[in-house]
C-alpha cells in the first residue's frame, strides 16, 4: 500500500504535490493538532512517502540546535522574560504619560509608545499585549475610550516588538536565510518606527474626531524629570546591546548574554526581584525559547521535505519566471500576498525558514535587496498577529479585557487597513525599509 501511494505521489506534477501537502497539513490542523506538530508530521509523511529515512528528518531537525547565532534567540528571552516578571511597565508608563499623556488621545499614544518601548525590552508580542491590557485597558476606560477601541489599540500596538530590535524573528530570518543579524534588526527597527507613527497620527485623529482625553493631571516639571531619570536604566540596556554589537565590541550572541546579564542587574536595581521570580524567569525563558526551537526544527524538516520534492525548485522558477514575463515588482508582490495570507495561519519562522532563502535567490539576480525581502516576512509577523483566523494579540487582550473577538476585529478594522497601505509601500519603496541600516553605513 505505501509503495503503491509513493508511486502514486512521485507520478504527480510538483504543484500537485504542493497542494496535496498543504492539505494535509490544513487538515492535521483543524483535528486540533498544534500547528508546529502539524508541520512536522505532514513533513515526516511526506518523507515516508518518497521513500526516505527518517533519519534525513532528525538531521534536518539538528541544524538548528548547532547554530551559535540561534543561542541568542534563548539569551535575548531571558532578557525579555526578566523585564516582564519584573513588572517593569508601570516605569515606562510614568515616564510617558506627562511627556505625552495630556493631548487629546494622549493615552492611546501613551499605549502606542509603551508598547514600542516595551518591545525593545522584550521582543514578545504576546508579553506586551497581557502588559499594557493590564496597565492601560482600566485607565483608557476610564478616560472615555470605548473597550473595544481600546482593544483594538493593544492588540495593533503590541506586535512593535517584533519589530523594534532587538527582535526574535528578525535573528531567526537572518540565521535561516545567511544575512546580517544586525542589519536585520536595523530593517526591523526601520518598519517599526513607520508603524509606530502611523499608529499615533491614527490615534491622534481617531481621538479627536471622537473626543476621547488624555490625561488630566497636571504634573511638576520636578517630577516629570525624576519619572523619565527612574526609566532611563531600562532604555540603556537595549540600547549598549546594540550599540556593541554595531561597533564589533561582540556577537550578536555574546550581546545576548551581556543583555541578560544586564536586565536582571537593572530588576534588582529597582528591586522587583526575588528568589521566586529568579526561579520563574529561568523557567519561562526556557519554555518559550523551547517553543521557538522547536518551530524552527520542524521548519528545517518542512524546508528538508519541500527541497527533496522539488517544490522550493519549483517556487523559485515561478517568481522568476514572472520576474522575467512581466516585472520583479510584480512578482515580489505576489509573494507578498502569499506571505499576508499565510501569515494568518503560520508564524513568521515557519515561513522564513521554509521560503526564506528560495525567496531570496529568486530576487537578487534582479537587483532586489535581500533585506527587503526579510522585510516583507517580518511585516507579515504584524499581519498575522492581527488578523483572523489565529491572531495570537487578539486572543491575550481579548482574554485580559473581557473583550468578544469578534468586537476586536470588528474595532481592529482601521488599523489592518492602514497596515496594507503601509505592506504596499513597503513592497514598491525599497528604502522604506532600508533607510535606518543605509543610514547607519550597514550593506544592504
Amino acid at each position: 500500500m505505501l509503495e503503491l501511494l509513493s508511486s502514486i505521489i512521485s507520478s504527480l506534477p510538483i504543484w500537485s504535490i504542493a497542494i496535496l501537502f498543504i492539505i494535509v497539513l490544513l487538515l492535521l490542523i483543524l483535528i486540533g493538532i498544534p500547528v508546529t506538530f502539524s508541520i512536522g508530521l505532514s513533513s515526516i509523511i511526506f518523507l515516508i512517502l518518497n521513500g526516505k529515512s527518517l533519519a534525513n528528518a532528525v538531521t534536518a531537525m539538528m541544524i538548528p540546535l548547532q547554530s551559535f547565532p540561534l543561542l541568542g534567540v534563548y539569551l535575548f528571552v531571558l532578557m525579555g522574560t526578566v523585564f516582564e516578571k519584573a513588572g517593569l511597565t508601570e516605569v515606562i508608563v510614568d515616564a510617558l504619560e506627562p511627556l505625552v499623556g495630556r493631548v487629546k488621545g494622549g493615552l492611546a499614544v501613551v499605549t502606542v509608545l509603551g508598547c514600542a518601548f516595551f518591545g525593545l525590552l522584550t521582543g514578545a508580542v504576546a508579553a506586551t499585549a497581557a502588559a499594557f491590557s493590564r496597565i492601560m485597558g482600566p485607565e483608557m476606560e476610564k478616560r472615555g475610550y470605548p473597550r473595544e477601541y481600546v482593544a483594538a489599540i493593544l492588540t495593533a500596538s503590541a506586535p512593535l516588538g517584533a519589530f523594534i530590535p532587538p527582535s526574535i524573528p528578525a535573528i531567526i530570518i537572518a540565521t535561516s536565510t545567511g544575512t546580517s543579524v544586525l542589519t536585520m534588526f536595523m530593517v526591523g527597527g526601520a518598519i517599526g518606527i513607520i508603524v509606530m507613527v502611523a499608529l499615533i497620527i491614527l490615534v491622534l485623529a481617531t481621538s479627536y474626531i471622537k473626543g476621547y482625553g488624555g490625561v488630566e493631571k497636571k504634573f511638576a516639571v520636578r517630577e516629570v524629570f525624576i519619572r523619565v531619570i527612574k526609566a532611563l536604566p531600562l532604555l540603556a540596556v537595549p540600547l549598549l546591546v546594540l550599540a556593541g554589537i554595531y561597533l564589533g565590541v561582540f556577537s550578536v550572541t555574546e550581546a545576548g548574554a551581556l543583555g541578560a546579564l544586564s536586565a536582571f542587574m537593572v530588576a534588582a536595581c529597582y528591586r522587583r526581584l526575588t528568589v521566586r521570580k529568579i526561579i520563574d524567569i529561568l523557567l519561562e525563558s526556557g519554555r518559550s525559547t523551547a517553543v521557538v526551537m522547536l518551530m524552527i526544527s520542524t521548519s528545517y524538516i518542512l524546508n528538508y521535505t519541500w527541497s527533496l520534492t522539488g517544490i522550493n525548485n519549483s517556487m523559485l522558477q515561478f517568481f522568476v519566471n514572472i520576474s522575467k514575463t512581466y516585472s520583479p515588482y510584480i512578482s515580489l508582490t505576489v509573494l507578498a500576498i502569499i506571505l499576508a495570507i499565510l501569515g494568518m495561519f503560520f508564524d513568521v519562522i515557519v515561513l522564513a525558514v521554509a521560503w526564506g532563502a528560495t525567496m531570496m535567490s529568486a530576487f537578487t539576480p534582479y537587483g532586489i535587496s535581500p533585506y527587503h525581502i526579510g522585510a516583507l516576512f517580518l511585516f507579515a509577523v504584524l499581519l498575522g498577529t492581527t488578523t483572523p483566523p489565529v491572531g495570537a494579540a487578539v486572543f491575550v487582550v481579548s482574554d485580559s479585557l473581557k473583550v468578544k473577538i469578534e468586537k476586536i476585529f470588528k474595532g481592529i478594522t482601521p488599523f489592518v487597513l492602514l497596515y496594507i497601505v503601509l505592506y504596499i509601500i513597503l513592497v514598491f519603496i525599497p528604502d522604506a525599509s532600508l533607510w535606518l541600516p543605509r543610514l547607519l553605513g550597514l550593506t544592504t
